[in-house]
C-alpha cells in the first residue's frame, strides 16, 4: 500500500457513482496535478474516488484547487489506438480544498471531506508570533 498527497485542480465536477454491490456510492474526479521536469511542466492527471460517506455537503466543481490525502494504486490498460498506457488511480483518505489568494485575516476556515471544519493560520507573522510565545520553562525537556 503506498499512500500519497498532492494537490492539484479538478478538471470537471465530481460525479455521484453507485458501487457494483449496489448499496455504497462514491464520488469519482479527475485532478490534474503539474509536473515541473526540466524547465517544462507536464499536467498528470489522477483519478480520485472518495467514499460518499466521507463528503457530507461539500461540492466538488470544477477547477477547485484541492489537496488529496490516500492510497495509490498504478494499473496499465490499452488505449482505442492499442497502446498501453499507465492510470493513476487514489482511493483517498480525505480531500482538502486550498484556498486561493490572500486574505487579510489572520485565520481562514477550510472545509476537508472527513473530518468537518479545521482552522488554519494564514499570516506567517500571526504563526510566529504565536510560536515565540513559548517559553524554554515551558518545554517538556
Amino acid at each position: 500500500m503506498v499512500k500519497c498527497f498532492f494537490e492539484g485542480r479538478l478538471g470537471a465536477d465530481a460525479e455521484l457513482r453507485t458501487a457494483q454491490n449496489g448499496t455504497s456510492q462514491f464520488y469519482s474526479m479527475r485532478v490534474a496535478t503539474d509536473e515541473f521536469k526540466g524547465g517544462e511542466t507536464n499536467t498528470v492527471w489522477v483519478n480520485v474516488r472518495i467514499g460518499a460517506e466521507r463528503v457530507g455537503k461539500m461540492k466538488f466543481t470544477k477547477g477547485s484547487h484541492v489537496l488529496v490525502t490516500g492510497t495509490l494504486k498504478a494499473s496499465t490498460y490499452q488505449t482505442k489506438a492499442g497502446e498501453t498506457a499507465i492510470s493513476l488511480d487514489v482511493m483517498a483518505d480525505s480531500i482538502n480544498y486550498i484556498k486561493s489568494g490572500s486574505g487579510s485575516s489572520t485565520q481562514a476556515t477550510e472545509e476537508t471531506a472527513d473530518t468537518g471544519k479545521f482552522t488554519k493560520a494564514d499570516n506567517p507573522e500571526a504563526v510566529a508570533a504565536a510560536s515565540s510565545s513559548t517559553s524554554e520553562d515551558d518545554l517538556p525537556f
